[in-house]
């Protein structure tokens, strides 16, 4: 009972510290030894105090780090903590009472580290509606160059398969250390270490085909004025002023997500004015926007505006935020204020895109598209050699949410070996290398323009051709480990293992 009292502030306050882990605050080796106390309280748990411990974990981690999310509404950030903390309560649940038959270190070591993978990671990014990734471990690495280079391998999943064990590996550090057991103590925190460093042995990932000068375009928008036709004329003049500086200094010019509100194949001034751009510029452009459908709804698009001014490809949002650009069962949730900043919703594409600029295959994705690995390594499996994330985070005003995405991109370019071009209404703008450096980034609610020779990639990597191998083999093994221990037991009449440190 005095083991349960402590132990359950304790996951909480453990939580909320792995938060810190993230961009902004970038306590990046928190996250080494954060998860530590919540493997601690699980050991010999059973089924339903393991729930309540990982739930507690998770509640203090998202409320935490999906602070920012209270700005369209305390009720929304409240139900998405408590949505996405029982993802932990399910890996809880299952670790709390799968722990009682890891009687062995390296089942104690392997076995949450690929439940983490599989409950935390893998599963919260496909349900409930879409899925959301936003807290995923590897995001908390972005600027370890050298454990993201696991990333290539297997994707984010491989990253928090071995952040989660070293995690394990220092529990059981501490558990033999408790035991008066100091070179069983002193091997697993090398253990530890060596879980690590180990990505740094993999070849780093780059991009040496053609170059290509690439312009960010951050126009930036009117911070007080309320939504309006006026307030898109403004942010249309303000990326209208920049690009007009870029005359022949650049081979793509990208305008982020939302710098065109208006549907430039309704409205003649929108349309004359991306024409004029290009024109006056000499060089293509990526081009965030919307377009209007005759039932009401709307299409989230980048656009490709060639030199000569014409529209020649289009690429229609397939990933859709829901709550965001659209209110699932809309009927039932109408008496949220909150969404009456949803008035309509937007449509879906179905079909992956990848422009052709000028000989080299650009793989455009918008803003939430962006937060999914599995999503963005199709673009390069299907030729994609350098990636563009057009993104709005101005709703977010000046939290953390800007720094957190570009970190998603970080990780994104990691996996896949590639440059990634993000482009943000009102920053963080950033140029990303195929290793995950930020090489160059703007500041928020500044208009600015960046200006980067990028390569395109030559090859894919492992992860872009092979997607979520890690999370299927996760699963092979957590079930075979299951079925052995339990055929084990029977043939032996073993009871359950308990092995816990008080």
């Amino acid at each position: 009972m005095n083991r349960t009292r402590r132990a359950f502030p304790a996951v909480l306050a453990a939580g909320a510290l792995c938060s810190t882990a993230f961009p902004e605050l970038d306590l990046t080796p928190v996250m080494w030894v954060g998860i530590v106390p919540l493997l601690w309280a699980l050991q010999g748990a059973g089924g339903k105090r393991g729930a309540g411990l990982g739930f507690l974990f998770g509640l203090g981690f998202f409320a935490t780090l999906l602070t920012w999310v209270s700005i369209i509404g305390v009720l929304g950030w409240v139900v998405l903590s408590l949505l996405q903390a029982s993802f932990v309560a399910v890996f809880g649940a299952v670790w709390g009472r799968l722990s009682l038959r890891a009687g062995r270190s390296w089942e104690r070591i392997v076995i949450p580290a690929l439940l983490w993978v599989l409950l935390v990671e893998g599963l919260r990014s496909v349900v409930p509606v879409v899925g959301f990734t936003w807290g995923q471990i590897a995001q908390s690495q972005h600027d370890m160059t050298w454990l993201l280079k696991a990333a290539s391998v297997g994707g984010s999943w491989l990253v928090a398969g071995l952040v989660v064990a070293c995690n394990a590996s220092i529990l059981q550090a501490a558990t033999a250390a408790a035991r008066r057991q100091g070179r069983g103590a002193a091997a697993f925190v090398l253990l530890a270490l060596l879980i690590l460093v180990s990505p740094a042995l993999i070849p780093a990932a780059s991009a040496d085909g053609d170059e290509l000068r690439v312009a960010i375009v951050q126009g930036n928008i009117p911070r007080y004025m309320e939504p309006s036709y006026s307030k898109d004329l403004e942010i249309l003049d303000n990326h209208l002023r920049l690009t007009s500086e870029l005359a022949g200094r650049a081979d793509l010019i990208v305008w982020p997500e939302s710098s065109v509100a208006e549907d430039p194949f309704i409205d003649e001034t929108f349309r004359r004015a991306l024409s004029d751009a290009a024109q006056a510029s000499g060089a293509p452009m990526i081009v965030g926007g919307n377009i209007e459908r005759d039932d009401g709804k709307y299409q989230v698009m980048a656009f490709q505006v060639a030199s000569d001014g014409r529209i020649v490809d289009q690429y229609h949002k397939t990933h859709l935020v829901p709550f965001g650009e659209y209110v699932p069962a809309r009927s039932l949730f109408d008496w949220i204020p909150a969404l009456a900043q949803v008035p309509r919703d937007a449509v879906p594409g179905a079909e992956v895109g990848v422009f052709d600029i000028n000989g080299k295959a650009v793989a455009p994705v918008i803003s939430f598209e962006a937060d999914f690995g599995s999503l963005v390594r199709r673009r390069m499996a299907d030729g994609g050699r350098l990636l563009v994330v057009a993104t709005n985070t101005s709703t977010w005003e000046d939290s953390w949410a800007s720094a957190q995405h570009v970190a998603m991109s970080q990780v994104r370019a990691a996996e896949n070996g590639v440059f990634v071009v993000h482009a943000a209404l009102t920053g963080i703008s950033a140029f990303i290398a195929p290793d995950g450096t930020v090489l160059d980034a703007t500041d928020l609610w500044r208009s600015q323009t960046l200006i980067r020779d990028v390569r395109m990639a030559t090859t894919t990597t492992l992860y872009s051709r092979w997607g979520d191998w890690v999370c299927w083999v996760a699963l092979v093994v957590v079930v075979s480990w299951v079925a052995t221990t339990r055929l084990r037991r029977r043939d032996r009449g073993d009871r359950p293992h308990s092995d816990t440190v008080g």
